[in-house]
């Protein structure tokens, strides 16, 4: 998936991005990261990794490799969505021996839900760090 931006800022092998939101954006998920910014629900600020010699406002083209896509999208869609369903599931079983099956798994897949999102939280804080799951940007000429 590639777009088009320019650079804001540089600060060392990572690139500060000024974009247009496009529909693509919408399926990523990742619009809550800390990384990113929103002015008029139009524009948007990212961070990426810089590929090659890239200036403040230089066009960029950002990519992010589809596999990274897909397990970004995994991540913060279907992890919260299996812990649910564990966390329900076990609730109701175990909630049958304790005569209430629905009480219990309504409890247990709120709590399992909410293990799933510190879990995310902890491992979206860690990726950040390595620079998991962040686009990369490469220099583009004669593009604006």
């Amino acid at each position: 998936m590639k777009e088009y931006g320019r650079a804001v800022s540089v600060s060392g092998n990572r690139v500060t991005i000024a974009m247009k939101r496009t529909a693509a954006c919408d399926r990523c998920g990742r619009c809550s990261h800390p990384h990113i910014a929103f002015g008029d629900n139009t524009d948007l600020t990212i961070e990426a990794i810089s590929l090659g010699s890239i200036q403040p406002g230089d066009a960029v083209e950002v990519e992010m490799e589809s596999r990274d896509f897909l397990a970004a999208s995994f991540l913060v869609w279907g992890v919260p969505l299996v812990a649910g369903g564990v966390g329900l599931g076990l609730g109701m079983l175990l909630g049958r021996m304790l005569g209430n099956g629905a009480l219990w798994g309504g409890v247990f897949a709120i709590g399992s839900l909410a293990t799933s999102f510190y879990w995310l939280h902890q491992y979206d804080k860690a990726s950040q760090k390595t620079g998991r799951y962040l686009p990369v940007a490469r220099a583009v000429r004669d593009l604006f």
